[in-house]
This record gives C-alpha cells, structure tokens and sequence, in this order.
C-alpha cells in the first residue's frame, strides 16, 4: 500500500497542459487524458472484486459495470470514454474514493488470500497470450505500480515530460511483477 500511494503522490500530470492531456499516446486509443482516465477509475473494478474474497460486499459496482462475461479489455474502453470530458481534479477525487476502497479491501486480505491463484488475462487485444492464473500478492504489486507502468506509456506521447520524472520512474522495481504478468500487458 506504501507503494502504490507513493506512486499515486508522484504521479504529475496535474500540471499537465490541456493540448498535452488531448495528445494521442502512439500505437494505443487513448490519449494522456484517457490514460489519466484510466488510473483514475481502475479500482472501482478491482475493489469490488477483490472485496469478495474478504466479505466486503458494500462496495458499489462500477460505472459503467464490468460486461459478462468479463473482459478487462472491453471494460476500460467503455468507462474510459464516459470520463473524456472530465476535469483532471473530478478525476483525482474519483480515484481517492475507489482507492480508499481499495485499501480497506487490501488491509483485509490474509496471507491466504495473497498466496491464492486468480485468473490473469492482461491486456488480450493487444497481445496474443491465454489468460493464465497468478499469486494474488503478485498481481496487487502490478497494481501498486500502475501508475508508473502507465506513465511510462504517457512520456511516448510527450517524451519532453521525462525530465519530470525521471527520479521517480528510476526508483520503481519494475523487476518486482513477475514475467506472466509483464508479458500480458501493453
């Protein structure tokens, strides 16, 4: 959890000009924005779901839900465009609910559960892998470091932004998620 809010505090897109938020990210659909978007709204997915597995069941569902069957890939393309239009400070008070969900689900998880094995397809359009199954605990360390895994994809749209966070980025143990997981996201 230190983790990921270390990340969360370092992620500066907030000083983000409006021409660099609409630039398209090469070989992706989104723009930075819509990567914004993504990170910002992402846990009002996963806390639900993993609130299951620790009898947290108040958690509302996202908006909007997740398609059935699932599919990750089908689910970020339908929340990210109802976001197009939102300022980057409704997003960010969008992310500190679903990540306070996220946090009380992840203080409630044992060493059981962290050890268990759950269904991992990644990013399936983008790249031809089966879905295949993970430790839970390796899956949440991918998830403490997404917003720099997906800042990485936003400095292909604006490379002059490196500088920025170069310091940061070189701090992040990108080595920590293992190979399975890596190799199924864009």
């Amino acid at each position: 959890m230190e983790e990921m809010a270390r990340h969360r505090t370092c992620f500066v897109c907030r000083s983000l000009s409006p021409e660099e938020l609409s630039t398209r990210v090469p070989e992706t659909p989104w723009t930075v924005h819509g990567y914004v978007a993504h990170l910002c709204t992402i846990e009002s997915l996963i806390s639900p779901f993993f609130g299951r597995f620790v009898g947290i069941t108040d958690i509302p569902p996202p908006d909007p839900p997740p398609p059935t069957p699932f599919d990750i890939d089908e689910w970020n393309e339908a929340i990210v465009p109802t976001r197009a239009d939102a300022p980057l400070d409704g997003l960010f008070a969008e992310a500190a609910a679903h990540r306070a969900n996220y946090v009380r689900v992840f203080e409630a998880l044992s060493d059981t559960h962290l050890d268990a094995m759950v269904p991992f397809g990644g990013d399936r359009k983008a790249i031809d892998l089966p879905a295949t199954m993970v430790r839970l605990e390796d899956l949440c360390w991918a998830i403490a470091i997404h917003d720099p895994s997906h800042t990485q994809d936003i400095l292909r749209a604006l490379p002059h932004r490196e500088p920025d966070v170069r310091e940061w980025l070189a701090s992040v143990d990108f080595d920590r998620v293992p190979g399975e997981i890596t190799a199924r996201r864009a």
